[in-house]
């Protein structure tokens, strides 16, 4: 008996020993302790020698997590993709998720993105099929990882979409943690996005989850590290030095080396932006020394970067020349066509200012070619700055002169990719706000149950409201784009909507569908998206090939808004398409007089030319409601429908005691917008301004192929 229970007996000791190797490790993992990769290291030599394939590849997972955690990216991600292999071998489909998921995050950290896009589609691939807890985590890590990726690809909407399933799922499974990281990498996105407001209110979140229901010092240092950001983009450079020292503090306590790194380049670039250099130097330089011991290269080129700009502002062109040409060798090394370019740009200013100007020329043509090839304006118009400031010292006044204005064409052009930007946030935004919709309703829709359908369903009412004020306000938004680019609160398209409420329901319209009208007048001139900046914008008259150009704004917005079930969608696409059309039938675009246009568009026409009539342009002055009026008589019965401008008269001369302003009061907005109809203007939208932008490319191009006609 002693014999035959002696070896079992030491192999359960063992097993149970390893068992707590790992929990051990585990949990220094958890802690951020430096002790974790030897006590890891000692569990999986226990695990060979127990010849237990499963507790060897849970065991290299382990491993690789703690090889991360001491910065040897390199050898964290071999050993994750043995486990990987391992576990496909073993058939646990969790082990492999887990190892491809780890994968991602390495290949994330190290900048290689289209591999580590691989790695977590693998690991999403395998999490869907798991119901259990542990599974959905997976899933909801992988998802977060990916918008990683994607938002370093340049696809911030696609980015939102994973946080936002990724935020729900960590919502069911009631994981803290999980959704102050997932609220941390929303913030950022909005941030970028230029969403300060919506990016301050969701890592503010996010930090409230951090202060009341964890105690992880990574967790504060990304979400204070992305305050400080914020802060700093709103030009309190102070406010961001103070709440980056605390990012750092938080990051040393979690000896998390990569974000350590990026905390000392973020501090070291407020104090340079705070105008402490000194200080900044002292940052950046430990960055640099911090980002090469961990082989975080992508901060150590930012610490490069930032350190050339600080030689620059300091009048140490030898030492900015040798940051940046470090800073060019490494974005060479990387394949990284953006850092090269902005090093190049820094070199040929300096070499410019020591007057080295061949040395100079070479680097600003290099990145002249970078900027167009990246799609780059900015950057593209900053080397035509530089290359017109060379061809002056070089007294070649003709190339000076062309560099110029190809800079000022560049610069009037970014204003318009400034607002198209905007507008395709705002088309980012809707997805965001559907997709946050759909994961509240399915809470909310799980709780019925427990909670009495009666319940769940007034929740469900409620929210359905607010994503239809969301819904409105985006597309309400979209329009405002298209409008009149001095409009830029949609001021204008507002007081439409209300004074064609005011006017419909004075001629007896009932009070929920002159709402319904005063909404839909809103996009009445929608289609303006699809006219040419050249056209649009012009300061002086048209031309009579340039009118009929504009004329065709009416066709644009009816095709935006057509196909759409819901009556308000219907009434929009027909007041977009006849809002110019004239009681004797000389208007545009079908030439329609008297009853032939229907009534909605009769209205809007009137709405429209009393607004414009009483709101100031720089070519006039604002006339008063009185002079309007008298102008709308008029033009009755030849422009107007009599009876629109008679019932107009009355509203407006009612309201006069108290102002024009009183008829703009008294719209809500809380119709709902279907949501596939919403999301086909949406679309339509993209579209058109995937036309526009290609027509102007292609105008741009050919500008660049003729430059004496640019020139003249």
């Amino acid at each position: 008996m002693t014999t035959e229970g002696g070896p079992h007996h030491a192999f359960l000791t063992l097993t149970a020993r390893l068992t707590e190797l790992q929990a051990e490790g585990q949990r220094l993992l958890e802690h951020s302790s430096s002790q974790a990769l030897e006590v890891v290291q000692d569990a999986l030599a226990l695990a060979t020698q127990l010849n237990d394939a499963h507790a060897v590849a849970r065991t290299q997972v382990l491993l690789a997590q703690a090889y991360m955690q001491a910065s040897e990216l390199h050898t964290a991600l071999q050993v994750a993709l043995t486990a990987s292999y391992a576990f496909t071998q073993l058939q646990d489909e969790l082990g492999q998720a887990d190892a491809e998921l780890l994968a991602g995050r390495i290949n994330l950290s190290q900048g290689t993105f289209e591999i580590a896009e691989g790695h977590l589609l693998c690991a999403i691939s395998v999490a869907q099929r798991l119901a259990s807890p542990s599974g959905q985590a997976l899933h909801a890590t992988a998802l977060n990882q990916l918008a990683g990726v994607k938002y370093n690809q340049g696809a911030a909407k696609d980015a939102l979409l994973h946080l936002e399933t990724a935020l729900g799922i960590w919502r069911t499974l009631e994981n803290i943690k999980g959704q102050a990281h997932c609220l941390t990498n929303i913030g950022n996105i909005q941030n970028s996005l230029g969403q300060y407001h919506a990016a301050i209110e969701t890592l503010s979140t996010a930090y409230n989850l951090y202060k009341t229901g964890l105690q992880d010092k990574r967790s504060e240092g990304f979400i204070l590290t992305s305050l400080a950001r914020l802060h700093s983009l709103n030009q309190d450079q102070l406010l961001a030095v103070e709440v980056a020292q605390a990012a750092l503090k938080a990051a040393e306590a979690s000896q998390d080396g990569v974000l350590t790194s990026v905390c000392l380049v973020n501090l070291g670039t407020f104090y340079l932006e705070a105008g402490q250099a000194p200080a900044s130097e002292q940052c950046l330089m430990q960055a640099l020394l911090k980002s090469r011991e961990v082989g975080a290269r992508t901060s150590e080129l930012s610490a490069l970067d930032s350190l050339g700009l600080l030689y620059q502002k300091t009048n140490r062109p030898a030492d900015a020349s040798q940051a940046h040409t470090q800073a060019l060798q490494l974005a060479l090394d990387l394949d990284y066509p953006q850092g090269e370019l902005d090093a190049r740009l820094h070199l040929g200013e300096i070499e410019l200012t020591l007057q080295h100007l061949h040395h100079a020329e070479v680097h600003l043509t290099r990145a002249l070619t970078l900027a167009v090839s990246n799609d780059s304006p900015k950057d593209e118009a900053q080397a035509h700055c530089l290359l017109a400031r060379l061809a002056e010292q070089q007294a070649d006044y003709r190339g000076a002169y062309t560099h110029g204005q190809e800079q000022l064409r560049l610069q009037a052009a970014l204003f318009n990719v400034e607002r198209d930007r905007q507008t395709r946030n705002l088309s980012i935004q809707f997805e965001v706000e559907r997709a946050q919709h759909d994961v509240e309703i399915y809470r909310i829709r799980t709780e019925v149950e427990q909670q009495g359908r009666l319940a769940a369903e007034q929740q469900v009412e409620a929210r359905t409201k607010d994503l239809a004020r969301a819904q409105l306000e985006v597309v309400t938004r979209l329009a405002i784009a298209a409008e009149y680019r001095d409009d830029t609160t949609g001021d204008h398209t507002r007081r439409v909507g209300h004074l064609t409420a005011q006017i419909a329901s004075a001629l007896g319209w009932s009070k929920e569908r002159a709402h319904l009208l005063g909404i839909a007048a809103r996009l009445h001139d929608v289609g303006k998206i699809g006219i040419p900046d050249s056209v649009l914008l012009k300061a002086g008259t048209l031309t009579e090939e340039e009118f009929e150009q504009m004329k065709t704004h009416t066709r644009i917005g009816a095709r935006i808004l057509s196909g759409g079930h819901s009556e308000l969608l219907q009434l929009a696409e027909e007041i977009a398409l006849t809002h110019h059309e004239r009681w004797d039938g000389s208007g545009y675009p079908r030439g329609l007089h008297t009853t032939q246009i229907p009534l909605s568009g009769r209205i809007v026409a009137t709405a429209d030319v009393f607004d414009a009539l009483t709101q100031s342009r720089p070519y006039k002055r604002a006339w008063t409601a009185e002079e309007a009026l008298t102008e709308l008589r008029q033009a009755a019965g030849t422009h107007f429908d009599p009876l629109v401008v008679e019932t107009a008269n009355h509203v407006l001369s009612s309201l006069q005691t108290n102002g024009v302003q009183e008829v703009h009061s008294g719209l809500g907005e809380d119709l709902l917008l279907p949501e596939e109809a919403t999301s086909q203007i949406l679309t339509m939208f993209g579209q058109l301004l995937e036309e526009r932008t290609r027509s102007e490319a292609d105008a741009a191009i050919s500008g660049r192929q003729h430059p004496d006609n640019t020139a003249g």
